[in-house]
């Protein structure tokens, strides 16, 4: 269950994201985040022919942005708020990325089965059910990604977040801006 701070944190998040996404500032927070995206998915590997799917992609998709104008693959921006999806989808034609595509979707019943990597967004929940599913549903050599906080967040949210069960961490990096990514694949 998620602790009051936490709503408040990820309520916050997506209205800033949505407001920033109305201004000049959009363009300047992309490329704040690029580099940090860009460093963070070297653990991962992403190939030419790689169906990659971001679930709770935001209305600033700047993962998605960052990864499609850097390496070559076939990318799916997912996000239950319909509002976000409309201005993602709006953001990424601006940029006039042909690989990136963002649709309305929840985890928890969009197809996933195809995907060779699975990026799993911070505030992404029901945490627990959407990771059941992928471990039940996922390609058995998908790569996920899964943001969590950094560990002295945990104080702030009043819980531990968890890791899921039924994953291997096969890598981690810390981020600049207080996440941390782990990349796992099922045992």
């Amino acid at each position: 269950m998620k602790k009051p701070s936490k709503k408040i944190h990820d309520k916050l998040f997506i209205l800033t994201e949505k407001l920033l996404s109305s201004t000049f500032l959009k363009h300047a927070y992309i490329k704040f985040f690029e580099r940090a995206t860009l460093e963070e998915f070297e653990m991962v590997g992403i190939n030419r022919n790689d169906k990659v799917i971001h679930i709770g992609c935001g209305a600033l998709p700047n993962t998605l942005i960052s990864l499609a104008k850097n390496i070559p693959a076939n990318y799916v921006g997912i996000d239950r708020d319909r509002e976000s999806v409309r201005i993602a989808k709006k953001i990424v034609e601006r940029y006039k990325i042909k690989n990136v595509k963002i649709e309305e979707g929840d985890a928890l019943n969009y197809p996933i089965q195809d995907f060779d990597l699975i990026i799993v967004s911070f505030g992404v929940e029901p945490k627990e059910k959407v990771f059941e599913r992928i471990r039940k549903e996922a390609k058995k050599n998908a790569k996920i990604i899964y943001r969590k906080q950094w560990d002295f967040m945990d104080k702030i949210y009043g819980r531990k977040d968890f890791l899921p069960n039924g994953f291997k961490i096969i890598s981690y990096h810390k981020r600049r801006d207080f996440i941390k990514s782990y990349l796992l694949v099922k045992e």
